[in-house]
């Protein structure tokens, strides 16, 4: 009996482990996420640690987070920079119009859904950027245009991940538990269409693939 109940194979510590990973990524995405323009780097880390060593069942999550992180920093933060200027620009636009309609400026309410509508590729195009990044080898240019493709490529999961991002940020600034959950839930939610559509591109892993140099 003692010897099942403390075996680590047993479902109950596999839960817990799970769970104790999901906390410290989660954290994890918050401190190294601070700068802001770190967040990228920082998503594409959370990604990779959730849907290879999670998901996976690699066993070696925190260890590819921090890995991933490293390695791709750079061109993460680069990215992440000129894709928040851009999208800083579009929402002062979506204000305005949101404002306008408003104030009842005819033709605001139907320009401003319509316009709704089209920002779902730039935010798609960044909800996808870093995933992509954790999987695929790319300059900063590359990157930037293969994200845009790939966010029209497979319109209806772009959706799903945009729809299912905003709902985590409304629940993690509405309520405070969420927040040291919810990234990592989200990359693991993310994972289940996005890893289909990464099958598509990339060859089959070999089962000892993951080697890293210390």
């Amino acid at each position: 009996m003692f010897h099942s109940l403390f075996n680590p194979e047993n479902t109950f510590w596999r839960w817990m482990a799970g769970l104790a990973d999901i906390l410290v990524l989660s954290v994890l995405w918050l401190l190294c996420s601070v700068p802001v323009v770190t967040v990228g780097a920082a998503t594409a880390a959370l990604y990779d640690a959730c849907a290879r060593g999670m998901r996976g069942g690699r066993g070696d999550a925190w260890r590819r987070f921090f890995h991933t992180f490293r390695a791709e920093l750079k061109t993460a933060t680069i990215a992440c920079a000129i894709w928040e200027v851009l999208l800083l620009v579009l929402f002062w636009v979506l204000r305005r119009l949101w404002a306008a309609a408003l104030a009842g400026v005819s033709g605001a309410a139907m320009l401003g859904a319509a316009y709704l509508v089209v920002m779902l590729i730039p935010v798609g195009a960044f909800c996808w950027m870093f995933p992509i990044l954790s999987r695929f080898t790319f300059r900063v240019g590359g990157l930037l245009w293969t994200s845009i493709q790939i966010s029209l490529a497979h319109l209806p999961s772009t959706v799903v991940i945009v729809v299912f991002a905003a709902a985590a940020w409304i629940c993690s600034t509405s309520l405070l538990v969420p927040m040291v959950v919810m990234p990592c839930l989200t990359a693991l939610f993310w994972s289940l269409p996005m890893e289909q559509v990464f099958r598509r591109y990339m060859p089959e892993e070999p089962a000892d693939e993951d080697t890293w140099e210390e």
